[in-house]
């Protein structure tokens, strides 16, 4: 009996596995060439790809002119340094990459097929060209929904004209500078001819379709476009772009980008840092328009209160006549003292007025010659007519002398005398009403001169709050004026932080994608790969038993050996011709049942398996033969009741009239039914006619009886009994059999059904059974690869 292996279940074997492996060596063959076969289509059929790379600097936000800085710090805004990441998040963002594909002329993307064998039937050989590269060019209508994401072919055809073709079953119409959505058009299928330079009008695309010159078109080649949207080229450049430092701490930072056309990337790259640079330079010049514009209105307003300060200062001194208030105050003083010492006077010379003219009333007769003093008289005019009154009252006192009253002399000089004194009365008269009108005027005067002086301080403050801000106002625009002319020179002077290092170039001559050797490479690997785990798959999930070592890690049954496989040929003649691989199966195992039974009483043996087709009645009926041809007596009991198949073993009739059946109900005799093998020694009792009631025949009386004859008279008895897991009657018979052997076929019999009978083995319901594999392949199996042809030695 062989051992069971000691090794654990998980432990890996790489001989085991080297040799289920070659044993399906023709999937790794036409995994190999199937796998050598795309890799070759995928190299003929993919575009080359090429790396492409830029690098620009990214200063510090705070770089820049001086002036900018200085009108920064005027506004007391702080100095915000922005991020790397941030940095780089800007220059990759889908608005920057956006706004730069709208300067390029990406709306259109041109096609070339060869007429090779591989675009025979579909097209797979397709490259893509930059404008200026077809026999073609297309300018779409911007302002009409356009046919996008649809091949449009375009056929150059005799005379300048073109033919334009497009299928599809569904065609989405974008908004091509917006990308927007329009509609869905279903069943697209355009036909149309074009001349060169007329314009294609369809619901579907609106567009002018021009020659290019000095581009002839080839017959080796088909051409196609197709419209492309602004969202959708956004997604494809901005998934393509990578933006990385060149090292932790450089501001240098590096644009890469992956293209199959070198035209198109290095106009993208390029593009994309002049539009970032741009951004960053009108970013910084948005706080020095800002501050202009608010120069600007802040002087605007300041000029509007200048100009209102000015009118004001203007009007308060045009209505108060206040110029200089220190000079008015000491004029009005100097005034007010004049003014005093004139109306002094003045009170003065009305009373000298008064009292003469009050005298001269008073000595109004002729002979009265006193003459009136005149002293604080000033007036000419007075002092004359003063004069000439005592001129005649010094001729009337000589007259009066020697003549008397009634003299003609004395008479002419008093009335000459008497009319001065009208004279000069009337004039005093006179002067005394001048005088009164000068006295109130010069108290007009003074009072007036009073009034301007006590109103001094009061003007004075007024003057100096409109003065104060009209200085206010003044100095603040000159301010304003003098900072808006520092901004406009900050602005004029302000320059970006952001610079172009390297200009967009290929990285290298060659392509990036796809490498032939890393293609075949990976077909290689994919080709090995594929069947080695589709191998290891089939292996695990295989849920039947392919060797000793998987009923060692169901049960602990004992093993009593192997039946090898065979050919149909070897089968039918291996009772007659006891020779190959086989014959020596059963040999091996007659010996180890032999060993088994030594000292033992087991000459009633049960073959069974768990479902037909495992093999269990070729296994008896060989096993019965090699143990008969030992010159032991054997009898060959077929006890499968239901599916009877003994008979055709031994070429005899199976539909027999005795047989097992027939002796249990009584119909047969024993000797009726015992047949002659053909093998030496061996006997053979077959089932008979199928009954009706198999277990109920298994489990009477006359069958117990039997096993009681048969015992004595043969040294073993081999019972082929039905299988386990189908019908009942291996129970039935279990009681009278000394010793199982469960059958159990490779690469047929589940796990499953072997443990269910491990589990009758180990609750101690089947005692004594031991097990077979049937039907082994020596060269698959790695267990038995030694054996392959140990069994041909000798022959």
């Amino acid at each position: 009996m062989e051992q069971r292996p000691t090794s654990p279940a998980d432990e890996l074997d790489l001989h085991e596995l080297i040799f289920k492996l070659r044993n399906r060596w023709p999937l790794f063959v036409g995994s190999l060439v199937l796998a050598g076969v795309l890799a070759f289509l995928y190299l003929q059929v993919k575009a080359p790809v090429y790396d492409f790379r830029a690098s620009m600097l990214l200063g510090n936000q705070s770089s820049g002119s001086k002036q900018a800085q200085e009108l920064l710090q005027i506004l007391e805004v702080k100095d915000k340094g922005m991020k790397m990441e941030d940095e780089i998040g800007m220059l990759s963002s889908t608005d920057v990459v956006r706004r730069a594909l709208t300067r390029l002329p990406f709306t259109v993307s041109y096609y070339a097929v060869p007429n090779s064998w591989l675009n025979s039937i579909k097209d797979l050989q397709v490259r893509e060209r930059p404008i200026g590269s077809m026999p073609f060019q297309v300018i779409p209508a911007l302002q009409v929904p356009q046919l996008t994401g649809v091949r449009i072919a375009v056929q150059p055809l005799p005379g300048g004209k073109f033919r334009v073709q497009a299928k599809a079953k569904r065609g989405p119409l974008y908004h091509l500078p917006t990308g927007e959505l329009v509609r869905e058009a279903f069943d697209v299928n355009l036909d149309q001819i074009v001349a060169a330079g007329d314009t294609l009008r369809s619901p579907l695309l609106t567009a002018v379709i021009k020659p290019e010159p000095g581009y002839p078109a080839s017959s080796d080649e088909r051409y196609y476009f197709t419209f492309n949207d602004l969202n959708g080229l956004t997604g494809t450049y901005q998934g393509n772009l990578a933006v990385k430092p060149l090292e932790h701490e450089s501001r240098i930072v590096e644009l890469t980008l992956k293209d199959v056309v070198p035209a198109k990337a290095t106009q993208f790259l390029d593009t994309l840092m002049a539009v970032y640079i741009e951004d960053d330079l009108r970013e910084k010049n948005i706080t020095g328009y800002k501050t202009v514009e608010f120069l600007d209105k802040e002087i605007g307003k300041l000029s509007d209160s200048l100009r209102h300060s000015a009118a004001a200062l203007s009007s308060f001194r045009s209505a108060r006549g206040v110029v200089d208030v220190g000079a008015q105050s000491n004029e009005g003083i100097r005034q007010l003292s004049d003014l005093g010492m004139m109306r002094a006077r003045a009170a003065t010379n009305r009373k000298y007025y008064q009292n003469m003219l009050s005298y001269l009333r008073a000595n109004q007769e002729a002979a009265q010659v006193v003459s009136p003093s005149s002293v604080g008289i000033e007036d000419p005019v007075i002092n004359n007519l003063i004069l000439q009154l005592t001129d005649l009252n010094s001729q009337r006192a000589a007259l009066g002398v020697n003549a008397s009253s009634n003299n003609p002399l004395v008479a002419v000089l008093d009335e000459r005398i008497r009319t001065a004194k009208q004279a000069l009365m009337q004039t005093l008269a006179n002067m005394t009403r001048a005088t009164d009108i000068t006295l109130r005027d010069l108290d007009q005067q003074l009072s007036r001169v009073r009034g301007t002086i006590n109103a001094m301080p009061e003007n004075e403050r007024q003057l100096a709050s409109l003065k104060n801000k009209s200085d206010f106002n003044d100095k603040n625009y000159n301010f304003l004026v003098e900072k808006r002319s520092e901004a406009a020179i900050a602005l004029a002077t302000n320059a970006t932080d952001k610079k172009v290092v390297d200009k967009a170039k290929m990285s290298s001559g060659t392509p990036s994608a796809p490498k032939p050797v890393l293609v075949m490479l990976i077909a290689l690997l994919a080709g090995l790969g594929f069947p080695l785990g589709l191998a290891l798959i089939l292996d695990k999930s295989n849920r039947r038993i392919q060797s000793k070592e998987d009923l060692a890690r169901i049960t602990g049954i004992p093993l009593l050996g192997v039946v090898a496989h065979g050919s149909r040929a070897d089968k039918e003649h291996m009772l007659h011709n006891p020779k190959g691989p086989i014959a020596e199966s059963f040999r091996s195992i007659r010996v180890n049942l032999q060993y088994l039974s030594a000292g033992l009483d087991k000459k009633i043996i049960g073959v069974t398996s768990s479902v037909p087709g495992e093999g269990k009645t070729f296994c008896a009926v060989n096993l019965a033969a090699e143990i008969a041809q030992s010159g032991r007596r054997v009898l060959l009991m077929e006890c499968d009741l239901r599916r009877p198949t003994i008979a055709s073993y031994f070429g005899l009739d199976e539909k027999a009239e005795h047989g097992l059946s027939t002796y249990l109900t009584g119909l047969s005799t024993l000797d009726e039914c015992l047949h002659e093998s053909g093998v030496p020694h061996l006997s053979v009792l077959c089932c008979g006619p199928i009954p009706a009631n198999p277990t109920e025949l298994l489990e009477s009386e006359r069958m117990e009886n039997l096993l009681t004859l048969i015992r004595a008279q043969y040294d073993y008895v081999l019972v082929d009994t039905p299988p386990v897991g189908y019908v009942a009657e291996f129970f039935v018979l279990l009681r009278h059999l000394e010793a199982n052997i469960y059958v159990v076929r490779q690469n047929y019999t589940d796990k499953g059904l072997v443990s269910h009978i491990n589990e009758l083995h180990q609750e101690q319901k089947v005692k004594q059974i031991y097990m077979i594999i049937n039907d082994m392949h020596f060269t698959k199996t790695y267990e038995y690869r030694y054996k392959e042809k140990a069994y041909a030695y000798g022959y």
